[in-house]
């Protein structure tokens, strides 16, 4: 008699198996509490279609989730034969790991965030909602060099996949117009606004402005330490225009700590602004009343993701290679499938939905 538990049991008691004829969707963020607020506003609307959410159940510190947990919730998602799709990870190293896993025990995995063009070579069991970075890095030089009429760029990136993709997209984009980065340098990522943070971020941000003599930085940054590194470049120059990735959500609200940032120089890429038809209208009625404010890009682009992978499984049910097949064939064999950020098709990058904004929440 075998004592152990297998890997299938296991990954049943901790995220549900659900019956075949039902299906569910693994949620792979460790949420918070403002993001399980967010899922919380969206879980009727998933749960009508006839399918159910698998929760990320693996728990430890933020360090190591981003390493090791992402792999073992992933593998608690593949190995439990009622989850026939996966919506996420969080980020570009977190999407890349959780696709290893998906591709190597064949998961549809639909991720919403995450830019890094490594994700198109993680295997066929893959689909990103968003361009990849060299997608936006042509995006945001095009946008300095026509719109704002600049002739030197440089790039704040932090060291990870997203910020190294990222200035590498940008790179490419000058190179193909027969220009050059006025300079790239690494930022920390630790805690920008801490005092030790400050010590640290503010001779390197002076050193590459005093270096470079840039006309527009790119910065390559989460919300908080973002903020704060465009603080720093416009202490050391005020002139000189602040160009958000992604990762800001369009820059639009600049925190009180921020006191040198000039708001008419600074304009932050997001993939989505509420439009005026009936699919924004609900999703709106669905989450402003929870969140208490405006639905970010980024949920937008998971909410998509969950009714997504709900529409293949009231398509061709609740079978995963029946679901990939499906998510592949739109736009080929299938016409793209319409959600609140817009059709939705796997045969082209989706290069349409990105746009600037800035402070004053104008779209650019």
């Amino acid at each position: 008699m075998r004592t152990g538990w297998s890997p299938v049991i296991v990954g049943c008691f901790l995220v549900g198996c659900g019956s075949a004829e039902q299906g569910r969707i693994g949620d792979a963020y460790p949420r918070d509490s403002a993001s399980r607020a967010f899922l919380a506003s969206i879980e009727p609307a998933i749960e009508s279609t006839g399918v159910q959410i698998a929760r990320w159940t693996v728990t430890g510190s933020v360090a190591t989730a981003v390493i090791q947990y992402n792999t073992e919730q992933a593998t608690l998602f593949a190995s439990n034969p009622g989850v026939v799709g996966v919506v996420g990870h969080a980020g570009s190293r977190d999407a890349l790991l959780g696709a290893a896993v998906y591709n190597a025990q064949g998961v549809p995995n639909v991720v919403p965030n995450s830019t890094s063009a490594r994700l198109a070579r993680s295997g066929p069991w893959t689909f990103t909602l968003v361009p990849n970075d060299s997608v936006q890095g042509e995006f945001i030089a095009r946008y300095a060099l026509d719109s704002l009429k600049v002739e030197r760029i440089g790039v704040l990136y932090v060291g990870d996949e997203y910020g190294i993709g990222l200035r590498d997209g940008v790179q490419s984009a000058l190179g193909r117009r027969q220009m050059e980065l006025a300079g790239a340098t690494m930022i920390p990522s630790d805690g920008c606004w801490s005092p030790r943070g400050g010590v640290v971020v503010d001779p390197i941000v002076r050193a590459a402005i005093r270096r470079a003599r840039p006309d527009a930085v790119v910065i390559t940054s989460g919300s908080a330490n973002g903020w704060c590194v465009a603080d720093y470049v416009h202490a050391a120059n005020p002139a000189t225009w602040i160009l958000f990735s992604d990762g800001m959500d369009g820059a639009r609200t600049i925190p009180v700590k921020a006191t040198h940032i000039v708001s008419s120089r600074v304009r932050g890429v997001t993939f989505w602004e509420p439009a005026d038809d009936t699919l924004n209208a609900a999703f709106l009625k669905r989450v402003q009343p929870l969140l208490g404010r405006q639905p970010e890009a980024s949920q937008a682009l998971q909410y998509d993701a969950f009714m997504l992978l709900a529409a293949a499984v009231r398509d061709v049910g609740p079978d995963r290679m029946a679901i990939r097949n499906w998510l592949e064939s739109l736009g080929r064999t299938r016409q793209p499938w319409i959600g609140v950020t817009g059709p939705i098709a796997f045969n082209r990058p989706r290069s349409e939905i990105l746009r600037m904004t800035g402070p004053e929440e104008e779209e650019r």
